[in-house]
């Protein structure tokens, strides 16, 4: 293949110099790309899967975070109580260290 291509350049050499006409530079590079062999390999290119459609996971996504999101709260509550006594307390408590997590983990998802 590098042969060929210093054949072309020279070709092109020559026809910047003008010792070649644009047709026969022509003819005679094309003859050159056509002496290249194409070579032949048995591998076979791999089909495609078939691709199936997805459904939209929008309500189930929506309802695991609601699962997950009440668990959360549900166990920083309980674990608030352990620590105070008062509900009111407990209640406020479990929402902030939630509303905290939420913030940490849509902080650390963006970068």
């Amino acid at each position: 293949m590098t042969a060929i291509l210093k054949e072309i350049r020279d070709l092109e050499a020559r026809l910047s110099r003008g010792e070649l006409e644009h047709a026969e530079y022509l003819r005679k590079r094309a003859a050159l790309l056509d002496s290249v062999e194409t070579a032949e390999t048995e591998f076979a290119e791999p089909g495609r899967p078939a691709v199936t459609p997805r459904r939209s996971g929008g309500s189930s996504a929506l309802a695991l975070s609601i699962v997950v999101g009440l668990g959360v709260m549900t166990l920083c509550i309980a674990l608030t109580l352990v620590l105070l006594p008062d509900l009111n307390m407990a209640l406020t408590l479990g929402v902030t260290i939630l509303a905290a997590l939420s913030v940490t983990l849509l902080r650390d998802s963006e970068e």
